[in-house]
């Protein structure tokens, strides 16, 4: 797995350089960059000029009542006397040529103004904003509006002419007239531009060098990512993606790797099986060739010589017949089981029962066999025995399958020993112990596999140790053997036991 991770980055070194991916995202993150420091410098100077406007109308926000406290402007009838007031409104001006000062009628009529080239387009003016104005004391920003241009809106400053008590009009200042307002605009939009710009470019080079290695190394675990597809997309079920942190993309290949090999072993199994039905096949055909040539021979010769064999004759075709009839349905039933084993069909029903009780059993039930040829079946139970929890008709089974052989294999005189062994640990030991042949040192380690045969037991199907074998392996222990020619074979096993509160 090392080895294919290696090989990805090795590849991945020589495809990830000009990557479409790579350019692809950064084109799209450096066009969205741009577009976003457009809009911070358009936000900049919009935010710079309403500042600037606001500070101005602060500043110069008591400058109407001050004016109001020094000219003090008398109005009669609903007129002013233009002339007593211009010299000092002209004076402001020289003073301020920024603004336009205009005297109003409590209606908000023009009265009076002095303004740059006297160009004034409007005869009245709306007193809502100055109302809002005069009445404002957290000095907000507001606009009213401009005479000289209809429709625009300017900053000002406002205040009341009373006199003896009776609000007699306004002066209202357009604190910044229309060549001031262009002038400043132009030198304040030069300047906060050029600011702007400036800041922008830095931030802008900054961000999109940072950015675009962030995209590298994005783009290039994606690129790991989509190599380690391809590879196992290609057939090499040993790929694996590198994986070294676990953050977002890291889950993705660690997800990949483990579907990986959950596919890898999949597979590996259907191999197997696909091996296991081909051996299964070739063995069964060669397997079931024997008997059924035996009863096909022997029925052929009592349907053609029917006349000619005498009844005992024909009772010793028939009776072979039988024995290879059952010899042939044993060995199909076993085929079965050990096909069922193999592909994990067979499901376990555990339950708690006595162990001592299915060796009794078993040892009485094979006792009257053992006993016409003189062999001894000896059962060593040792009192207060626990129960043991496993299958107890697959655990009858293994029992019964080394008990077969050893009164196949021992001959008159020899013994066969049941024993539970009990140390209060977790598991009984179950042996089974003979005083036979024994097994050659060449057939002991491949008695377990399918069709294993020893060289006197050819009436066996070979299948039965490699059953045994695999219920063992379902109970979650092994069985273990040893033999010595002449001497006897001994299988072992353990049990779980089951503990009481």
């Amino acid at each position: 797995m090392k080895g294919s991770g290696k090989t990805i980055q090795m590849d991945l070194n020589i495809k990830t350089k000009f990557s479409s991916l790579y350019w692809k995202i950064s084109a799209i993150f450096l066009l969205v960059l741009v577009i976003f420091a457009g809009i911070t410098v358009y936000i900049s100077i919009r935010a710079a000029n309403r500042y600037s406007i606001e500070v101005n109308q602060k500043l110069n926000r008591n400058l109407a009542q001050n004016m109001v406290d020094i000219i003090k402007p008398e109005f009669r009838n609903g007129t002013v006397n233009k002339e007593a007031v211009a010299d000092i409104l002209h004076s402001m001006m020289v003073i301020n040529p920024s603004v336009e000062i205009y005297l109003l009628n409590p209606e908000g009529d023009i009265l009076s103004f002095v303004a740059p080239d006297k160009v004034v387009k409007l005869k009245k003016v709306s007193l809502d904003p100055i109302r809002q104005f005069l009445r404002d004391t957290l000095h907000n920003l507001i606009l009213g509006m401009d005479p000289r241009n209809p429709g625009e809106s300017k900053i000002f400053s406002a205040a009341q002419v009373i006199e003896n008590n009776v609000l007699s009009g306004y002066i209202y200042i357009v604190l910044a007239s229309q060549e001031y307002v262009s002038t400043a605009q132009m030198v304040i939009g030069s300047y906060i531009l050029g600011l702007s710009i400036r800041s922008v470019i830095i931030i802008l080079f900054v961000t999109a060098f940072v950015g675009l290695i962030l995209i590298w190394f994005i783009t290039k675990k994606l690129n790991i990512l989509v190599l380690g597809i391809r590879e196992f997309q290609a057939g090499n079920y040993s790929a694996r993606i590198p994986v070294k942190n676990r953050d977002e993309l890291d889950n993705i290949g660690f997800v990949f790797n483990e579907m990986a090999s959950a596919i890898s072993k999949n597979i590996l199994d259907l191999k197997e099986t696909d091996e296991f039905r081909k051996e299964l096949i070739s063995n069964v055909s060669h397997d079931l060739r024997t008997p059924v040539a035996s009863i096909q021979g022997y029925a052929e010769t009592l349907i053609m010589k029917k006349d000619q064999i005498d009844k005992s004759e024909q009772m010793k075709y028939l009776e072979i017949i039988y024995t290879s009839c059952e010899r042939l349905k044993n060995l199909v039933n076993e085929l079965f089981d050990l096909s069922k084993l193999q592909t994990n069909q067979v499901k376990l029903h555990r339950e708690p029962f006595s162990i001592a009780e299915l060796i009794s059993d078993i040892a009485n039930k094979y006792r009257i066999i053992s006993q016409k040829k003189g062999i001894s079946i000896n059962a060593f139970i040792p009192k207060d025995l626990p129960r043991v929890e496993a299958d107890i008709l697959l655990i009858d089974r293994v029992l019964q399958n080394p008990i077969d052989n050893a009164i196949r294999f021992c001959r008159e005189g020899d013994y066969i020993n049941i024993e539970i062994r009990y140390d209060s640990s977790e598991r009984v030991e179950i042996r089974i112990a003979d005083s036979g042949e024994g097994i050659s040192p060449d057939e002991l380690p491949y008695i377990f596999d399918r069709y294993s045969k020893g060289k006197t037991s050819s009436d066996s199907t070979g299948l039965g140790l490699a059953i045994v074998k695999k219920i063992i392996e379902l109970h979650g222990t092994d069985i273990r053997v040893m033999s010595q020619p002449g001497r006897g074979t001994s299988f072992a096993f353990y049990l779980p036991v089951i503990r009481v509160a």
